[in-house]
């Protein structure tokens, strides 16, 4: 049963930018934590009450909707991905350096697998180098020649190149 939902769990996150959504969590996270936990080190208390709070919530929260958006709606990804991209930055100047750096890292990251990521299996890679032109002719200096007005020179003809 474990094997079976975990083969579930492989497929369905084979269909979606999974990924990129977990950078972006974890950033949004990151973003989100700094300005409503203090920290206690012995008697002291460290806590940052300033209006990056309030940016703080806002763009966590909507770096969130985008990292659930990924997973939920793969098709919008390019989108999620833009917007994810361009609030991690703005977080960087608004809200406590984007989570120290961390958040900003971590969601421009994922902001640019989303973007990157495709649906489309990969494709096999071919044994040898058949995909490749020929380039015995290359070397020569011979080449193709297409129907540039000259008498004979059709498209199947082939004439000297000289080197420049």
């Amino acid at each position: 049963m474990l094997l079976r939902a975990w083969r579930g769990f492989t497929a369905w996150r084979r269909g979606r930018p999974f990924w990129a959504g977990l950078f972006v969590a974890a950033g949004a996270l990151v973003i989100l934590f700094p300005p409503f936990v203090g920290v206690r080190l012995g008697d002291m208390v460290i806590s940052i009450k300033t209006i990056g709070g309030t940016s703080a919530l806002l763009i966590g929260t909507l770096l969130a909707i985008c990292a659930v958006s990924l997973w939920v709606q793969p098709g919008f990804r390019l989108a999620a991905g833009i917007v994810t991209v361009l609030l991690s930055l703005v977080a960087l100047v608004v809200t406590n350096l984007g989570g120290f750096l961390v958040g900003t890292v971590l969601s421009l990251l994922g902001g640019a697998l989303a973007v990157a990521w495709t649906d489309e299996p990969k494709r096999p890679k071919e044994a040898g180098r058949a995909d490749l032109p020929d380039t015995d002719a290359d070397r020569d200096g011979v080449t193709d020649a297409g129907t540039d007005g000259e008498p004979g020179a059709g498209p199947g003809t082939t004439q000297r190149v000289q080197p420049t």
